[in-house]
């Protein structure tokens, strides 16, 4: 097994646990990984899986590809990045990964910008719920929105963020009784993000003790649609929430503090000009929109954020230059 080619395969059909996930994340079509399977299994001449109804499984001799083969990935991720780091050209591509949320119109906005700044610079955007692997490359500049960002990147916080309760205009006319306390009684319907039915959410608790989950979901679009549809009041984040016509801020339920967005890149590439320039460039525009993620600083959250211009490298320090 001299071959990578065949390895790759081996090593994706593993992790997928099939010919089909393994051809949805190699680019290629079922039929490719199942000849490539069987061209290194016939080279070998062993079997590398057995053929489940619950999938593929690997092989004692499967198991011994896979170790290798993970071993080998891992040092061409390695030279990939060592290479990447002496790379001093300006021009080039640029793979952003963001979630699909925070890739808004004004995100758009800033990469029209940038690109006329830079255009020479081929940006791909990569705009998947989940968190791509900077360590394996599959990005190089991550927008994300965590209050503990990986202490293996580097990185910087962009802006706070605040995060209140939105509601149709007609739900809030609808409850208005119960807003304003004198209803005690009926219980103001939210929707859940949670598995399990809450009496009532600690961020609502304290404001509103008498509540009911009118519905879960786990999806943030269809829990704003759900919304706008008066069937229950949402949390979320200040930036989604206030600009949208079709939600009003829920009365006497003040702001409190979410997740912070950040943007990093991998300790290795932070000297790469292009990575370096875009990361200087947004980090520019998200701290100057930050009234629109905090939302009113007079809006009492009881709670304490920290400031903008916090550097990550695996620690907290402060930032002596400016952020754009």
């Amino acid at each position: 097994m001299t071959d990578w080619d065949s390895l790759r395969y081996i090593l994706a059909v593993a992790r997928e646990g099939g010919l089909s996930g393994a051809a949805r994340v190699l680019g290629v079509n079922h039929a490719t990984v199942s000849r490539q399977l069987a061209k290194a299994e016939d080279v070998a001449g062993v079997r590398f899986f057995t053929r489940l109804a619950s999938g593929l499984q690997p092989t004692e001799a499967g198991q011994v590809a896979i170790a290798h083969a993970e071993e080998v990935e891992a040092r061409m991720v390695a030279l990939d990045m060592a290479l990447a780091s002496r790379d001093e050209n300006e021009q080039g591509e640029l793979k952003i990964t963001i979630p699909p949320l925070l890739a808004d119109d004004h995100f758009a906005s800033d990469l029209k910008e940038f690109k006329a700044l830079h255009p020479g610079i081929e940006i791909s955007i990569l705009g998947a719920t989940e968190v791509l692997n900077l360590h394996r490359r599959e990005a190089d500049v991550a927008i994300r929105v965590t209050r503990n960002p990986e202490e293996s990147l580097w990185g910087r916080m962009m802006t706070a963020q605040r995060a209140g309760w939105f509601a149709s205009p007609a739900f809030v006319e609808r409850y208005a009784d119960v807003l304003n306390g004198t209803d005690a009684e009926t219980r103001l319907p939210f929707i859940s993000f949670t598995p399990t039915a809450q009496i009532c959410p600690s961020t609502l608790f304290a404001d509103l003790p008498s509540c009911r989950v009118a519905i879960h979901t786990d999806d943030m679009v269809s829990a704003l649609s759900l919304a706008r549809q008066g069937v229950g009041i949402v949390r979320c984040s200040h930036f989604l929430g206030d600009p949208d016509p079709g939600l009003v801020r829920v009365p006497n339920v003040a702001l409190t503090d979410h997740m912070p967005i950040w943007v990093l890149t991998h300790p290795d590439l932070r000297h790469v000009p292009r990575v370096t320039e875009f990361m200087r460039f947004i980090a520019g525009r998200f701290s100057a929109r930050r009234s629109l993620y905090v939302g009113p600083e007079n809006d009492s959250t009881g709670n304490s954020m920290r400031p903008d211009g916090v550097k990550f490298e695996g620690t907290f320090t402060e930032v002596t230059e400016p952020a754009e």
